[in-house]
């Protein structure tokens, strides 16, 4: 090969840039040119590409984010026709004839399992692919932990850390609401590192009543704070999800979120202890990634581009007990959960005395 793309697309996460440094400076140094697609699928679709060079990914590994720009919506093959609203198209096979008239013969993409469901379409269709997992929500079970999973943990524990402070001053309970949609590592790893009290996960629905009494136990106690770690879609046993919005033309279409403001109005009616909900939102996927991130992008993005060379498409690389692997890119989008059997960092929050709600 003489020339590849890399893509980021769906939500952003730290690490990304890490990836694409990696790739850009092997390639190079293999004599291969390295395109860039701007905003995820919108510039597959819509040509929107940049010749990445050095200068390009000079430090770029210790920003967030993505230089390429992303998108969480579009889907090539069912894009949006421009001016006839509500109608789509399938736009895989030309955007494909794009790339390959300019010199492509391979693309490495960078996603979630939205993301990556695109890229093997795009495989099937006559491109040589290969994808690399993202997703702070540590939920793919391609990889263990995902490209910026770790970044996202340590920013939940240092925003729940500074929250204790104020809980404290006035005595409240303070109900933090977590990303991750029906998986619950993040609030889980960032509940148990920050010295949360309660942890409500969505792969377990609580009992309000024993978390309020939870509540009372430990107000009761003499400690002058409680913090509760809820995932956006936990729900009370016997009652629905909470859902903020559905994004009809989204990979992801039911949004949660307002868990916390529920729970917390519960919990000060119920309690008669003052409330406060937080949503911590895309705090937890901005800023600088750590070390973790930086090292898990670069490795993935170097073994992602041997394979792209080799010939081994179709491939999605990750990380299993910190081991490169890789595995066919599935037909069927299956979201990894917590096995709260067998996860050590549950059992032992467990045997500390965390509450789950239970």
């Amino acid at each position: 090969m003489k020339k590849i793309a890399i893509m980021t697309a769906g939500g952003d996460c730290a690490g990304l840039n890490s990836v694409i440094k990696s790739v850009v400076l092997s390639a190079i140094n293999k004599g291969i040119v390295v395109v860039g697609i701007v905003d995820g699928y919108i510039g597959f679709v819509e040509r929107k590409y940049i010749v990445l060079d050095r200068k390009n990914v000079e430090d770029i590994e210790t920003k967030g984010g993505t230089i390429l720009g992303s998108s969480n919506k579009e889907c090539p093959f069912h894009y949006p026709v421009q001016g006839k609203n509500g109608e789509f198209e399938d736009r895989v096979k030309d955007s494909i004839s794009a790339l390959k008239k300019i010199g492509v013969e391979g693309m490495i993409i960078v996603g979630g399992d939205g993301t990556l469901d695109s890229a093997r379409v795009i495989e099937e269709a006559g491109m040589p692919t290969i994808g690399i997992p993202k997703t702070i929500d540590n939920d793919m079970v391609a990889s263990n932990p995902t490209i910026g999973f770790q970044t996202a943990v340590e920013n939940a524990t240092q925003a729940i850390r500074k929250l204790k402070t104020t809980a404290y001053s006035h005595r409240r309970v303070i109900v933090v609401e977590m990303m991750g949609r029906t998986s619950g590592y993040l609030t889980l790893y960032s509940g148990l590192a920050s010295g949360a009290d309660i942890i409500l996960l969505p792969e377990k629905d609580y009992n309000l009543t024993v978390v309020c009494e939870k509540v009372k136990e430990i107000m009761e106690s003499g400690k002058r704070y409680v913090i509760i770690t809820v995932s956006e879609a936990s729900k009370e046993t016997g009652k629905d999800e909470t859902i903020s919005r559905i994004v009809a033309d989204s990979f992801e279409q039911k949004r949660y979120g307002g868990i916390a403001d529920k729970l917390s109005k519960q919990i000060e009616e119920i309690t008669g202890y003052e409330s406060r909900p937080m949503v911590l939102g895309h705090l937890q996927r901005g800023g600088e990634p750590c070390t973790e991130d930086i090292l898990l992008g670069a490795r993935l993005g170097n073994y992602a581009l041997k394979l792209l060379l080799d010939g081994q498409t179709g491939y999605i690389v990750g990380v299993q007990e910190n081991i490169i692997k890789k595995v066919k890119f599935p037909k069927k989008r299956v979201a990894r959960l917590l096995d709260l059997e067998t996860n050590d960092v549950y059992q032992t929050a467990l045997s500390m005395g965390i509450c789950f709600g239970e």
